[in-house]
C-alpha cells in the first residue's frame, strides 16, 4: 500500500468574483410614505458574489490530492437591505465570507497540524459549501433560501436549508403571526397537508417514526413565503432520522385565505402582480 503524504502549501488560494443580475428601479433612494415607511414600488436590486478559499494542507496518496475548502455563493443588496439579511446569509454570526473561511479553515488547519505532528496521516479533508438564493423577490417582500452542506469528519456530513422571509416595507423579518391571524388554526391546516403528504390518516399516531414532542405536530420555525405557497422545511434530525432526510411542505395560499392578516393579503397581491 502506498504511504499517505501531506502537502503543505505556503499560501492559501482564494477566489472572489461577482456578477450582476439586473433589476429595475433599485430601492436605495426611494421616497418615504406618509406613515414614515419606505414606499416600495418594485423588486430589490442585487448582485451575486462567489467566494472560495482553500486550506494550505492537502492529503493524498501520491496520485490524488484531497482539499479542504469553503465555497459560497450569495446575493448582495444595498447596504440597508444587506444589514437586514446578513444574519441569515452568514448564520454563525460572521459579517462576511472571509470571516467564515477564517473560522472554518482555521479549525481544520489546527487539526491538520496536530495530525501531522503526531504522524497520523490518515485524516480526511473537510468542506463547507454554501448557496444562498433569492427564492422570492416581489414588491415589498423578499425570501432567501440558504443551503449549506458541510463535512468535518465522521460517518457522514450534514446538509441544511435555512429559509427566511422579510417585509421590506417595514424592514423586518417576518414571523408567522405577521402573516396569519390565528396560528392555532394555521397549525391545523398545515397538519392536514402534512398528514396527506406523509400518507397518514387523521387518527394515525406519529409514534416513534417522527420526533414530535408528545406526538403533537408542530410547525417548523424554518419557513418561507414562496411564489406558490407557504413553505415549511424540517432539516435532518428535526422530525425524522438522518437516513430519511429533510421534509419540505408547501401549503397553497388559497388554503390559508381565511386566516391571513393584512400583511399576508399585501403579500398575495404583490405575488399576483409579479406574475401577471
Amino acid at each position: 500500500m502506498k504511504k499517505k503524504i501531506i502537502f503543505s502549501i505556503g499560501l492559501a488560494t482564494s477566489l472572489l468574483a461577482s456578477s450582476c443580475i439586473g433589476r429595475n428601479n433599485p430601492q436605495e433612494n426611494l421616497p418615504a410614505s406618509s406613515d414614515g415607511l419606505t414606499a416600495v414600488t418594485d423588486t430589490l436590486d442585487y448582485h451575486i458574489e462567489v467566494f472560495k478559499e482553500i486550506s494550505p494542507y492537502f492529503s493524498g496518496d501520491g496520485a490524488t490530492l484531497d482539499t479542504t475548502y469553503y465555497a459560497a455563493r450569495f446575493p448582495v443588496f444595498s447596504s440597508e437591505i444587506d444589514s437586514l439579511v446578513r444574519d441569515v446569509v452568514f448564520i454563525d454570526g460572521e459579517h462576511n465570507a472571509s470571516q467564515v473561511a477564517e473560522s472554518f479553515l482555521g479549525g481544520f488547519n489546527e487539526y491538520a497540524e496536530e495530525q501531522i505532528e503526531s504522524e497520523n496521516q490518515a485524516f480526511h479533508a473537510w468542506f463547507r459549501n454554501q448557496n444562498c438564493e433569492v427564492a422570492l423577490n416581489v414588491r415589498g417582500f423578499l425570501t432567501l433560501k440558504n443551503a449549506i452542506s458541510e463535512y468535518t469528519g465522521g460517518a457522514h456530513g450534514i446538509e441544511i436549508e435555512v429559509w427566511s422571509s422579510y417585509d421590506i416595507q417595514n424592514r423586518k423579518k417576518l414571523a408567522l403571526n405577521d402573516l396569519f391571524q390565528d396560528t392555532l388554526a394555521l397549525q391545523q391546516i398545515v397538519e392536514g397537508y402534512f398528514r396527506k403528504q406523509e400518507q397518514l390518516n387523521d387518527t394515525s399516531s406519529y409514534g416513534s417514526a417522527y420526533f414530535f414532542e408528545n406526538e403533537t405536530f408542530t410547525l417548523a420555525d424554518n419557513f418561507g413565503v414562496t411564489p406558490t405557497g407557504l413553505l415549511f422545511h424540517y432539516n435532518p434530525y428535526e422530525i425524522k432520522s438522518y437516513a430519511e432526510g429533510p421534509t419540505t411542505l408547501t401549503i397553497p395560499y388559497h388554503a390559508l385565505a381565511d386566516v391571513t392578516t393584512d400583511t399576508g393579503k399585501r403579500l398575495l397581491e404583490a405575488i399576483s402582480e409579479h406574475h401577471k
